[in-house]
């Protein structure tokens, strides 16, 4: 069966900043997934600017779990494991933290 060759963009869904797009070419058909980080880091930013200044305990923002990592994250039950495994994306991934000594 041949579809000819087109493109569709499905464009980006909100809630997982995914965006996703099909490729037709003759009787292939390749689903593009893409994800878009932006939004996400430059609510840390804005996160780390809020915090600047306040001791811990004063309604301090940890970071931002971006939804990929969020979904996985919600799946421990252990609160204890919950958190080791927060404090490991946000080592592995410093731009979406918004408060270092959450790390430490």
């Amino acid at each position: 069966m041949d579809f000819g060759h087109f493109h569709i963009d499905e464009g980006v869904n909100p809630d997982t900043g995914i965006r996703t797009q099909f490729k037709f070419e003759g009787d292939q058909v390749t689903c593009i997934r893409t994800y878009d980080a932006e939004p996400y880091l430059k609510r840390a930013a804005e996160m780390r600017a809020r915090n600047e200044g306040k001791k811990w305990g004063e309604g301090r923002e940890v970071g931002v779990l971006p939804p990929w990592a969020l979904n996985e994250i919600q799946k421990i039950e252990d609160a204890g494991q919950r958190e080791v495994a927060m404090k490991k994306f946000f080592r592995e991934n410093p731009a979406f933290l918004a408060y270092d000594a959450f790390i430490k």
